[in-house]
C-alpha cells in the first residue's frame, strides 16, 4: 500500500481509482478539490492521487494493484489479453 493512502477505505479508493481512470474531461484542480470535498482526502493526498491520473488513463490495473495500491501493480493488456 502506498502510505500516503494508508487510511482510506476500500471504498475511498475504489471511488478515487475510478476517477482516475475514467475522467477525461476534469482539470487537475478541479479532481483536487472533488477529492478533498466529496471523498474527505487531505490536499497531500488529493494531489498526490491527481499525479497518478497519467498512468490510471493509460494503463488498465486490476483492481487493488494500481499505483494508489503499490507502485508496480499488475496491468492487464487487451492485445495479448493477458496480465503482466
Amino acid at each position: 500500500m502506498n502510505p500516503i493512502f494508508a487510511n482510506l477505505t476500500p471504498a475511498t479508493l475504489s471511488h478515487i481509482e475510478d476517477q482516475l481512470s475514467n475522467n477525461e474531461v476534469s482539470p487537475d484542480e478541479e479532481m483536487v478539490d472533488f477529492f478533498i470535498e466529496e471523498l474527505g482526502l487531505t490536499l497531500e493526498q488529493a494531489e498526490a492521487a491527481v499525479a497518478l491520473r497519467s498512468q490510471y488513463l493509460q494503463l488498465i490495473f486490476l483492481p487493488g494493484q494500481g499505483p494508489l495500491h503499490e507502485a508496480d501493480g499488475l496491468v492487464f493488456c487487451p492485445a495479448t489479453k493477458s496480465v503482466r
